[in-house]
């Protein structure tokens, strides 16, 4: 005899379960990349290599992104995520093993294959889990639980290094990982191990999701996200490296904006209630526009502290809401392939433009690094508003 629908209900994993693995898994990630910042800067990296060594995190997200999001769709989450995590957490520590800097380029290149194939797997089983304002909801806890790891990752990184130094800071990163991936082994009988997709119109294809006008606008307007997320993470440490800022109080900055981030996603399920998600997006990336213009005015660690706050204010609210639009406009049966075009495009500008600033940061300084990020955040925000009618 089947078991009934809610005994099948309560085996399910949930959003909690969800969440108290991802805060270790993404405070893995975003402090090993960190790490591998202020190291390659320890190893003499200038501002090209660093653009670099962003880029080096994208290129698997660029070419596995979409395939990713169909396999979730075709095979549930429970072999990505597993598998994901478990490269993630490999990549993290694989310096330690050679501390150099082209090591920590082959990092880059493990980790953001193994995080791929967990991000897009996770986003789509969180999406999963609840229909409307249960759906946002889960949306909205699980970005709250990434905010939170973008504070705790950061910070552990750079107290790590300032007392246990760059080399073993990376076995801190790993045992981040590594508990994440014994807590998702122990919850793997809970994911869903294979979906039956919605069948599929003949002749239906990726540049379908593209061209519809919704879809589009919140392709470019999460490129538009990612890009200042990225750029932001990788050249503050940069930066404050550049004004004389330790270690220390470089994690307490790039701290401060995910602190800021976690405020402003507990804020979201009412800002969208009162002014409609496309809105509170836009007004959320123009004023993180404005404060990437401050951000070289000040060499001040509070100061930077402050200003980056309030940029983590505006830039937080713009993952959960892409992510959120992105799933409520893909076709049925589709979800995961429209969130991993969504990745995939966001990473075609994380290959290209960061090598692009990178550049431009080693020709005419970090000033100008800012500045064109927050033209290009502003310009792109305003392209992809809502036009009325």
């Amino acid at each position: 005899m089947s078991a009934p629908p809610a005994a099948l209900h309560n085996r399910l994993i949930t959003i909690y379960q969800i969440m108290a693995v991802v805060v270790l898994w993404n405070s893995a990630y975003k402090g090993a990349r960190v790490l591998n910042t202020l190291y390659a800067l320890e190893l003499g990296a200038t501002p090209l290599h660093i653009g670099l060594l962003l880029a080096a995190y994208g290129v698997f997200p660029l070419l596995m992104a979409v395939s990713a999001g169909r396999i979730a769709d075709r095979y549930g989450s429970r072999i990505p995520v597993i598998f994901g995590m478990v490269v993630c957490t490999m990549g993290a520590v694989l310096p330690w093993f050679a501390p150099s800097l082209p090591l920590l380029f082959a990092a880059a290149l493990v980790t953001g294959f193994g995080f791929i194939l967990g991000q897009v797997a996770l986003q789509s089983l969180v999406g999963s889990l609840g229909e409307g304002e249960a759906r946002t909801r889960n949306f909205n806890n699980y970005a709250l639980i990434v905010a939170m790891a973008d504070f705790v990752g950061p910070v552990v990184a750079g107290f790590s290094i300032d007392h246990l130094g760059h080399v073993p800071a990376y076995l801190v990163m790993g045992a981040f990982g590594v508990t994440s991936v014994v807590m998702i082994l122990v919850l793997a009988r809970r994911i869903p191990l294979r979906r039956r997709p919605a069948p599929t119109p003949a002749g239906q294809s990726m540049l379908d999701l593209f061209r519809d006008a919704d879809m589009r606008r919140v392709l470019i307007a999460s490129a538009v996200v990612m890009t200042g997320i990225d750029l932001f993470q990788l050249y503050m440490p940069l930066y404050g490296h550049e004004v004389g800022l330790s270690a220390s109080a470089i994690g307490m900055v790039l701290g401060a904006a995910a602190a800021a981030t976690f405020v402003s996603r507990a804020l979201l399920p009412t800002l969208a209630a009162h002014y409609g998600q496309e809105t509170t997006l836009l007004y959320s990336l123009f004023l993180t526009a404005a404060m990437f213009i401050l951000i070289p005015l000040f060499s001040s660690g509070l100061v930077l502290g402050l200003i980056c706050f309030v940029l983590g204010l505006g830039m937080g609210l713009g993952q959960p809401l892409t992510v959120m639009l992105c799933y409520q406009y893909s076709p049925k049966g589709r979800s995961g392939e429209s969130l991993g075009l969504r990745i995939a495009i966001n990473n075609s500008m994380h290959v290209a433009v960061p090598a692009l600033f990178g550049a431009v940061g080693s020709a005419f300084g970090l000033a100008p690094v800012f500045w064109v990020s927050a033209g290009v955040i502003a310009a792109g925000n305003w392209y992809a508003r809502k036009r009325p009618g």
